[in-house]
């Protein structure tokens, strides 16, 4: 149900920045890059965990009550357009701590083919094998290029506070935010890190 409340979300954004957005702004192709990272991102979590699930890929108008399961191969395929669509456009630097990035798509990019490769699904992926190991090499090199590997892993999990250095450590390429102002604490605590529904993950590079 998350998931598919996500996606509705990144649909609109993706239908209606074209329609709405000032294309000449600097931050339009952020925004739509964020949108189409948001659907891979989250149909490559259904995909995986539930097989071939189906593809939404407008908002809704009204009440839809029936939906029809897409193929796993044409789950993978929207899952690798989208997120191809986020690297063309996305930014390498955030304008922001915790702001999509290039290397985050290029990260669930070579992810998606790596998954896509693998042998759990041997009955259909044979003619797409090579290529996509191929592209877990090509998209996982430009990550580690450009968020370089900690010398110490350690570096990594020094975690002393909100804010704290190890969010920004180099071979960190996307962070969940957490926020130590209490001004923004609710009652249940610390929320900042729910606000933006994409990731609330902070994974390393090492694929």
């Amino acid at each position: 149900d998350n998931m598919y409340g996500g996606i509705e979300s990144a649909n609109t954004i993706i239908q209606n920045m074209p329609l709405y957005y000032n294309q000449s702004s600097a931050t339009y192709n952020t925004r739509l890059g964020e949108g189409y990272f948001m659907r891979g991102y989250f149909y490559l979590q259904l995909v995986v965990q539930f097989g071939g699930v189906p593809l939404k890929l407008a908002p809704s108008t009204s009440v839809e009550t029936y939906f029809t399961r897409a193929s796993e191969a044409d789950c993978f395929a929207q899952v690798i357009s989208d997120l191809k669509a986020a690297y063309d456009i996305l930014p390498t630097t955030p304008s922001e701590t915790g702001r999509i990035t290039k290397w985050a798509a290029a990260h669930y990019l070579a992810k998606a083919h790596l998954t896509r490769a693998s042998e759990l699904y041997s009955s259909w992926n044979s003619s797409l094998v090579s290529a996509d190991l191929d592209a877990v090499i090509k998209y996982g090199g430009e990550v580690v290029a450009a968020h370089p590997l900690c010398n110490d892993f350690v570096e990594l999990w020094d975690y002393q506070k909100a804010n704290s250095a190890n969010e920004k450590a180099t071979e960190v390429v996307l962070a969940a935010q957490f926020s130590d102002d209490q001004a923004t604490w609710g009652r249940y605590g610390n929320q900042m890190h729910l606000y933006l529904s994409l990731i609330h993950i902070s994974e390393p590079t090492r694929l």
